[in-house]
């Protein structure tokens, strides 16, 4: 049974108490609880509950309540009661304070479910006593009892006050009269034993006294009986009875829900490697519908949802690790220098969409790739890049890119070639909608082959050094022409950092990147037919703010990155020899054996930041 509330008028005093289901974010789930009314504040010297139990599994509910008004508070005009269940008819009820009937019963506008009842002319004054009398008929509350098929079950509890307004202690009798034809001795209690059991008008009559209590939470007596004597009970499995009594308990199902929500919280900036905030606070707010409405359905949301978590967990560690193949390294061998940066982020392990956004965005700053669309990303090779129909094997493809390249006076590595004649192949296709499996795939193989010998711990400090420095020199420049050129060179390594979005900009001014510059003179190829990334908005002071120019350059970066998660999906660098996948069979791919190779453990490298992630 629900708690009950006093009266109509502290509507204005009560404030509502939200808690919200994670961390986060997000998902909301609000419990109402009153506000401390000080000028209703009363006693309850005795409440008499009597239960009159029917053959056809209904209950008659007879209160006999006293209620004592202190001299301070507040005339009492309205009593909330609750109920056991909301199957009740207020047409069956009826009221009256001191004997005098009470005609105004209203389904309660604070306790679900449960009734209130207007004194009206009968209200009780400050320093006042009155005694009000309820009696109510509820169906369907006799059950089958899950522990013996032969017995019916009923439970019941008193309804209850708020701390706030409760002064003093409560005499409480609970009297349960069962259908005829029932001795006392075949009565059984189920949670608190009995007071005493008696024969009274020819029906047996369970008795509970708890005498100087506060009658400020349920009080659950229960007891069992003959099923013969019964002609209609609810049927009800020990699960079913367990969920009935789930649903009851409030604070348990909060608990959960919290711990639900955060855990799915949880998994998914894992999985999504901290971007989707949107797409958080909307499943979380379904989340919080469902689990408001329909309380039992955090229990599949644990169920599902810690597997789950300890799942992708796992799958998130394996992906990290798995996508570079073993390294026959020579501890104390010295640092590989000379590395670029995409292959740095590989070596310290950042998700692989970062690494190939890495390398497209180098592309770009060459004048190798020309940008076509920003929104999804979508690049052409430049002009005199373009060798897939011009050449049939690789090594002609790459001696003619070459020498485009040193006319123009830039490098292109090795694996630059295998990403061009895939982007070539996919011409007008998104970036994100590109199949880079098998180009990824010589990457890796290609970077452990170079870091042969190499020290790999030694070499990913060097190259965090590298990473931590460019910041450093990015972030010292206070002049923007400066701070740009520093921005143009440094591009890739700073990108590596987490905290990159605060580099490229300043609350005045926010960086766009060489190749959607309206004019750009230096390293050849195209600026990209006047393409932008979106840049700053100025915020409603009239001067962009920090939220505004992280949604310039680096807010378009950290997009491009999680869309790119899509074209490099996890586990598709595992697969071998068909459907087109190059065959890894060759390499150990467990991280146990990299560090094994070591011969020490050189650290678990980073998880990254940038979009959704992508680690095989």
């Amino acid at each position: 049974m629900s708690p009950s509330h006093l009266t109509r008028r502290r509507r204005a005093e009560r404030i509502t108490t939200a808690l919200a289901l994670v961390v986060l974010l997000g998902l909301m789930a609000l419990v109402a609880g009153p506000a401390k009314a000080q000028d209703y504040y009363f006693a309850v010297p005795n409440l008499d509950l009597q239960v009159y139990v029917q053959p056809d599994g209904s209950a008659r509910l007879v209160y006999d309540i006293t209620f004592f008004n202190t001299p301070s508070g507040r005339p009492i005009d309205v009593v909330d009661i609750g109920m056991p269940t909301g199957d009740y008819s207020i047409g069956n009820m009826s009221a009256d304070l001191d004997g005098v009937p009470l005609r105004d019963i209203r389904p309660s506008e604070f306790v679900t479910p449960g009734v209130e009842v207007h004194l009206d002319e009968q209200e009780i004054q400050p320093g006042e006593q009155g005694t009000l009398h309820v009696e109510a008929t509820i169906p369907d509350l006799v059950f089958q009892d899950v522990t013996n098929r032969d017995l019916a079950s009923f439970r019941i509890t008193p309804t209850w006050y708020g701390s706030e307004f409760l002064e003093g202690s409560t005499d409480v009798r609970i009297a349960v009269h069962l259908p005829e034809g029932i001795s006392p001795d075949e009565v059984l209690y189920q949670n608190t034993p009995f007071t005493q059991k008696a024969l009274f008008e020819d029906r047996a009559v369970a008795i509970w006294e708890f005498p100087g209590v506060r009658l400020t939470g349920e009080r659950l007596v229960g007891l069992s009986f003959p099923l013969a004597v019964m002609t209609g009970v609810q049927r009800m499995s020990a699960l079913e009875l367990a969920a009935m009594w789930f649903e009851q308990q409030t604070t348990l199902r909060m608990i959960l829900a919290i711990v639900g929500a955060g855990l799915f919280s949880i998994f998914f900036f894992r999985a999504t490697g901290g971007t989707g905030g949107c797409l958080w606070v909307l499943l979380m707010g379904g989340l919080g519908f469902l689990l408001l409405n329909f309380p039992l359905s955090v229990l599949p949301v644990l169920i599902v949802g810690i597997p789950l978590l300890i799942v992708g967990e796992r799958r998130l560690k394996t992906r990290k690790r798995d996508y570079l193949p073993a390294i026959a390294q020579v501890e104390g061998g010295g640092i590989k220098r000379g590395l670029t940066a995409p292959e740095a982020a590989a070596l310290l392990e950042l998700p692989l969409n970062k690494v190939l956004t890495l390398i497209i965005f180098g592309l770009l700053k060459k004048g190798v790739l020309v940008q076509t669309k920003a929104d999804p990303l979508q690049v052409d090779v430049a002009e005199p890049f373009e060798a897939w129909g011009k050449r049939s094997k690789v090594a002609e493809r790459a001696s003619l890119r070459q020498a485009a390249a040193g006319a123009q006076g830039i490098v292109l590595q090795d694996y630059d070639q295998r990403f061009l004649d895939v982007l070539e192949q996919a011409k007008k296709k998104p970036v994100k909608d590109v199949d880079f499996k098998e180009p990824m795939e010589w990457f890796l193989q290609n970077l452990a082959r170079r870091m042969k010998g190499f020290d790999l711990s030694d070499t990913r400090e060097y190259y965090q050094a590298i990473v931590k420095k460019a910041v450093e020199q990015a972030k010292a420049m206070g002049e923007i022409p400066e701070r740009e050129k520093a921005l143009d060179r440094d591009m890739e390594w700073i990108l590596l950092d987490e905290g990159y979005p605060e580099v490229f900009g300043t609350p005045t001014w926010t960086y766009q990147p060489v190749w959607v510059r309206p004019i750009y003179t230096g390293g050849g190829g195209s600026t990209g037919g006047g393409l932008s990334i979106p840049s700053a908005r100025p915020s409603s002071s009239g001067s962009p703010s920090l939220g505004d120019v992280t949604a310039g350059f680096a807010g378009w970066t950290e997009n491009t990155m999680s869309s790119l998660a899509g074209s490099i999906l996890p586990g598709s660098l595992a697969s071998a020899g068909k459907g087109g996948f190059v065959d890894l069979s060759g390499f150990d791919r467990t991280v146990g054996s990299v560090f094994e190779a070591m011969g020490k453990s050189s650290g678990s490298g980073r998880s990254g930041g940038g979009g959704g992630c992508a680690c095989a």
